[in-house]
């Protein structure tokens, strides 16, 4: 194939340089997709009062049962003041509970509630199925073709960050 996207996969939309560009492309399709999955998600978890990244969060906090807000925040690779503001919330909506460490009067565990747990249990199996739709009509062996080009993708990125 040449360097170009073939001529049917252009939006004419798009700014020639960005359209005669594969890895413009790239990302102009990747940025789609996720944004489409994003709202996607977002809309299943309107029914819940959920904001798109509160699953993940309750995911984090099941997995480091009586992990700190601060090592939330580190986990989750967002600022302690914006855990913060999401502990808040989340605490409120009765998802979560904070609860004083005995050694360390200063901190406090996060853990989930009953209700956080039924609600991760309820909406991380629908986020699993959306994305187990995403690849419908793929066979297996496209499936691995496609992880294998992605993976290949993220090393040159990573070369490119200087991290490989």
């Amino acid at each position: 194939m040449s360097g170009k996207c073939r001529e049917k996969d252009r939006s004419s939309s798009l700014p020639r340089e960005i359209t005669e560009n594969n890895g413009a492309m790239l990302h102009w399709k990747m940025r789609n997709i996720s944004h489409g999955r994003m709202h996607a998600v977002s809309d299943m978890l309107s029914k819940y009062g959920l904001h798109y990244t509160h699953p993940r969060i309750l995911g984090t906090i099941d997995h480091n049962d009586g992990a700190t807000q601060k090592e939330l925040a580190y986990e989750m690779n967002t600022s302690p003041a914006a855990m913060s503001a999401t502990v808040r919330r989340l605490c409120k909506a009765g998802l979560i509970e904070k609860l004083p460490y005995e050694e360390d009067s200063r901190s406090n565990q996060i853990k989930l509630t009953d209700k956080g747990r039924e609600v991760l249990g309820d909406t991380f199996g629908k986020t699993l199925e959306m994305d187990r739709k995403m690849l419908d009509g793929f066979t297996d062996a496209e499936t691995e073709q496609l992880f294998s080009y992605l993976d290949r993708i993220q090393s040159n990125i990573d070369k490119m960050r200087g991290s490989e």
